[in-house]
């Protein structure tokens, strides 16, 4: 029986969770308790008005009967629920008070670097690099390397890995320990792997399974299905990833540069206790701008966070560090330590997003601009997202941001990842919802290739800068369309870039209008928005320049996008912009 062993990169440690333990109430033990508020009933008729199962109608009320909000009580019609007057005096609260205690506690947990998978402390069996077995004829062995997607570990899918039932993880204590680099080992025998949970990812026994039939020399099935640890390999497919019923107003659409400024001093002054801004470049004189905003909000007791991504492209100065440097020191003067943080790295992220709660609920500002270093007179495009589930999973992945190195956990970033999670686990608002998605990364030229597949009557494209990347990413694609369909495709983009020089960038237009495709540039309005459409209804709002950029795997979001597919979306973006081009 030939077993090959299969070794991946992990990273291993252990923390001082604080853990929030008890059971909350759900919305559906909420809402029964208001049924009852409104008139005793049966089991069997609050089933049959609630549609759900009769078992279920009453292990809710055992709960509520144990809490002393409901009681039983005999009728003619015989028992029935009945609300207590300490129920009526809860259950017009947003949320029911539950019963849980916090405390602290060691939890050890693992992160292999392959597909980003976390486990807990025992569930893999890990070693040092120093005793990982060797290679022979009768002993095969081989070695997987880390995905640079999942270098750095997503906190809440670690937070969600080690919790236990009626577990909620609040927060971590302080610790300067570096996560471990280890390896872990499992043996592919007969085609089963051993040693691997059963809730490991298809991906993962997908790889590990690859890799031990490739090293005996055997073709690897696009399906395979095994006894064992059932490992199922599907085909590779090209389907977009599915998206969220959103949140949707065509007025959440921010075009321009005034009403960009307009909506930045809406969403801080709204704010009731947190801000976070994340801009790509930070500049003295719009620091010097914003701060009365940002103070203010501080005064209201609003905790305010700010984060930049780089510096000044092709500039040998980290100018954007100097400013973060000179706007904590005014923080500072003014007595505002600990209200307002400016933070002094680097994220590495070209991704302008601000996130704010206000008495309405969370929401956030996504797309081109620059909030701390925009003149705030381009032609800008952003969303205001109003989702909670989407703007908590956005928060989640600035908290991998704001890791720094791999392993390495920063208050912040642990903060981040308890606030993302609590801010998904809120109600959306009321009303209107359109399909949207988050776009991340190498994302973006996948939705380049959707558009290509889908559009039947156009895509366009805005982008800041124009550069050697454009034929690849977003051109050729197009033309590609233009070609199967003959559909309109066009281009417009402020400036060149890099090593494509004006001349360049005039031959590039030329060569493509032969094409079909027009490529133009835009002088007035100056163009600072990154935009990708297609037909009326699908708008992409991204921070991407679709026309320069190459956005990388190892990177995944150094770029961050939405997808919004709503009735004349698209539509109504050109119109508008086909008139700010004409004023």
């Amino acid at each position: 029986m030939t077993s090959v062993q299969v070794t991946f990169p992990v990273l291993k440690g252990s923390r001082r969770f604080i853990i929030e333990r008890g059971r909350k109430w759900s919305i559906i033990e909420h809402l029964l308790l208001d049924a009852v508020s409104r008139g005793a009933a049966s089991a069997a008729d609050l089933a049959e008005r609630s549609t759900l199962p009769r078992r279920v109608v009453v292990e809710a009320f055992i709960r509520l009967m144990r809490a002393g909000w409901v009681e039983i009580v005999a009728t003619s019609k015989g028992s029935l629920f009945q609300i207590t007057p300490s129920g009526a005096s809860r259950v017009h609260q947003e949320q029911l008070p539950s019963a849980t205690v916090t405390e602290p506690r060691w939890r050890a947990f693992t992160v292999e670097q392959v597909t980003g998978s976390v486990y807990r402390g025992r569930e893999l069996e890990i070693y040092h690099k120093n005793q990982l077995p060797s290679h022979t004829d009768e002993n095969p062995v081989v070695h997987l390397s880390a995905s640079p997607t999942h270098l750095l570990e997503d906190m809440s899918e670690v937070f969600t890995a080690i919790e236990g039932e009626d577990e909620l993880i609040v927060g971590v204590d302080r610790g300067s320990e570096k996560l471990a680099e280890r390896y872990a080992v499992v043996t592919v025998r007969e085609g089963t792997i051993e040693g691997l949970p059963a809730r490991a990812p298809v991906l993962l026994r997908h790889t590990i399974l690859h890799a031990a039939l490739e090293i005996l020399g055997r073709d690897t099935p696009d399906r395979s299905e095994t006894a064992g640890s059932t490992i199922v390999i599907k085909e590779t497919t090209d389907e977009p990833p599915k998206s969220t019923a959103a949140a949707y107003d065509p007025s959440d659409v921010i075009l321009d540069g005034e009403e960009h400024w307009r909506s930045f001093e809406r969403i801080i002054t709204a704010a009731t206790e947190r801000v976070i801004i994340h801009s790509t470049f930070i500049s003295d004189d719009r620091a010097t701008a914003v701060l009365p905003l940002l103070f203010r909000a501080a005064e209201r007791g609003v905790k305010v966070d700010v984060l930049w991504g780089q510096d000044d492209l092709g500039s040998s100065t980290r100018s954007s560090q100097f400013a973060a440097a000179k706007m904590q020191t005014a923080v500072d003067s003014a007595g505002r330590t600990g209200a307002i943080t400016v933070h002094p790295f680097s994220t590495n992220s070209h991704a302008k997003v601000i996130f704010a709660d206000s008495a309405k609920g969370w929401n956030a500002l996504i797309g081109s601009c620059n909030w701390l270093a925009s003149e705030y007179t381009s032609f800008e495009t952003s969303l205001r997202l109003r989702e909670p589930y989407l703007i908590g999973q956005l928060i989640r992945k600035l908290a991998g941001l704001a890791q720094g190195r791999p392993g390495v956990w920063n208050d912040l970033s642990v903060e981040l990842a308890v606030l993302g999670r609590r801010v998904m686990d809120t109600p959306g608002p009321r009303g209107r919802t359109v399909p949207m998605r988050l776009v991340y990364g190498a994302d973006h030229a996948k939705l380049v290739l959707e558009a290509r597949d889908s559009a039947t009557k156009r895509i366009f494209a805005l982008s800041h800068r124009i550069g050697i990347a454009a034929e690849s990413l977003a051109l050729f694609p197009a033309l590609a369309a233009v070609k199967a369909r003959n559909i309109d495709a066009s281009f417009f983009y402020g400036r060149t870039t890099g090593p494509l020089s004006g001349e360049a960038g005039a031959e590039l237009v030329r060569t493509f209008a032969k094409a079909g495709l027009q490529v133009k540039p835009v002088h007035r309005p100056r163009i600072h928005a990154k935009v990708l459409g297609w037909d009326d209804d699908h708008l992409a709002i991204s921070s991407l320049n679709w026309l320069s950029a190459d956005p990388s795997e190892a990177m995944p979001f150094r770029e961050i996008g939405v997808l919004v597919n709503a009735p004349k979306i698209a539509d109504n973006f050109m119109r508008r912009f086909d008139s700010a081009m004409i004023a």
